[in-house]
């Protein structure tokens, strides 16, 4: 299991993860992108994942850097 986190309050609404997959990224009310399915805690977005493709492509792809994958040990994809 992973874990896709993303830090909304550095997403500039680039929209680079929104035109990746619009099923797994959104935008929220406030125009910066969300996580579907997300828990939010705070301004963080927090999503448990088995299929890390999307995600990681999406965090790659993040003009802001606010999205992050991490393994089962916590350490960064």
């Amino acid at each position: 299991m992973y874990e896709v986190v993303l830090e909304r309050e550095d997403c500039v609404m680039c929209g680079n993860c929104v035109d990746l997959d619009e099923t797994l990224f959104t935008f929220d009310d406030d125009d910066r992108a969300t996580i579907v399915g997300s828990n939010r805690d705070g301004d963080v977005d927090e999503l448990e994942i088995d299929d890390i493709e999307v995600y990681t492509e999406a965090a790659e792809n993040c003009s802001g850097e606010c999205i992050e994958v991490y393994d089962e040990e916590g350490n960064p994809v």
